[in-house]
C-alpha cells in the first residue's frame, strides 16, 4: 500500500504566524496530538505537537504541595507558532509505502505523521488509526480487490486465497510473472503479506 491511498486530506492545519492561544484551542477542540505547519504558500514548515506546548510553562498548584511552591516568575508563553514548532520534521510522502511508515510511527512512538507532495506542499495527515484501518480489512474485501486487479490485467489463470490477511496466489509462472503478481498484490489495503505459489514445470 502507499501512502495515498489512506492518508487524510482534510487536515486542520495552522501557519507559522498564527497565534500559539489560538492553535491550542484547536489541539484540544479538534482533539488531534499534532498540527502541521504551513507558511504562507503552503509549504510544510513543521510541527506543532502536544509535547511542544506541555514544554511550555505551567504554573505549579500549590494545593498539590506540602510546602510552598515558588517556580519563580511566570514566563509568558511566546505569541506564535513559530516559535514553539517542531521545525523540519520528520514526513511521508504520497509515495510512501505504508510499511515504511508503520515502522516509524511504532520505533518512534509517534501518531501522525505529515504528507507532503512533491513540491513540499502539504497533501495530509497519516496517522496510526489510519494505518490500522487498512490493516482491518476483511479477508473477503481483500480478495475482490485481488480478483479485480487481475482481471484488469487479463490474468485468468491466476488465483487468490486470503487468509488473515495473508494473500496466497496461485496459477502464476515463475519469474516476471510471479514477481507482478506480488508487486499487484502488494498494492491492495489490508494485504499483510503476500505467498506466491508458482507453477513448475
Amino acid at each position: 500500500m502507499l501512502v495515498r491511498e489512506l492518508l487524510t486530506r482534510d487536515v486542520v492545519q495552522v501557519r507559522d504566524t498564527s497565534a500559539l492561544d489560538a492553535a491550542v484551542r484547536v489541539l484540544a477542540e479538534q482533539r488531534v496530538s499534532a498540527l502541521p505547519v504551513v507558511d504562507a504558500t503552503g509549504r510544510l514548515v513543521g510541527i506543532l505537537s502536544e509535547a511542544d506546548v506541555l514544554r511550555l510553562h505551567v504554573s505549579a498548584d500549590p494545593r498539590a504541595h506540602l510546602r510552598p511552591v515558588d517556580d519563580g516568575p511566570a514566563e509568558p508563553w511566546p505569541a506564535t507558532v513559530g516559535e514553539v514548532m517542531s521545525a523540519d520534521p520528520v514526513v511521508a510522502h504520497e509515495s510512501s509505502d505504508v510499511a515504511d511508515v508503520a515502522r516509524i510511527l511504532a520505533d518512534m512512538g509517534w501518531k501522525s505523521l505529515p504528507v507532503v507532495r512533491g513540491d513540499g506542499r502539504l497533501a495530509g495527515m497519516v496517522s496510526r488509526s489510519d494505518v490500522i484501518r487498512a490493516l482491518s480489512s476483511r479477508d473477503a474485501d481483500i480478495w475482490l480487490r485481488v480478483v479485480r486487479d487481475f482481471a484488469e490485467l487479463d490474468q485468468s489463470t491466476w488465483r487468490a486465497s486470503v487468509s488473515r490477511g495473508v494473500v496466497t496466489v496461485t496459477g502464476v509462472r515463475p519469474g516476471g510473472d510471479a514477481r507482478l503478481a506480488a508487486a499487484l498484490v502488494a498494492t491492495a489495503p489490508g494485504v499483510r503479506d503476500v505467498v506466491i505459489e508458482a507453477e513448475t514445470d
